[in-house]
């Protein structure tokens, strides 16, 4: 299962690109195909229990922006939009 992943500007800048194509039928599946193929990813998207920072949200097609957790499945045509919180104060 291919699944395209849709990164944020900091993330573009750690992969090279603004989209790839991974594998996976979840969320989680398809962030560890993420981790594969850039490993340095990691030091950017995951604490260090390998928990999902909490300055990023993780969306499926966009469906309403409602953020989606890791075990929520995937498609083929299925795209998984990464995105940073914009914080400050």
């Amino acid at each position: 299962m291919s699944t395209r992943v849709k990164l944020p500007p900091i993330l573009q800048r750690v992969c090279g690109t603004d989209t790839c194509e991974v594998t996976g039928d979840t969320v989680g599946k398809c962030l560890e195909s993420l981790k594969t193929q850039f490993p340095a990813i990691k030091d950017y998207l995951l604490d260090r229990q390998g928990q999902l920072l909490g300055i990023y949200r993780i969306y499926r097609n966009a469906e309403g922006l409602r953020p989606v957790d890791m075990d929520t499945s995937v498609g083929d045509n299925d795209e998984i939009i990464i995105l940073n919180l914009i914080t400050g104060g």
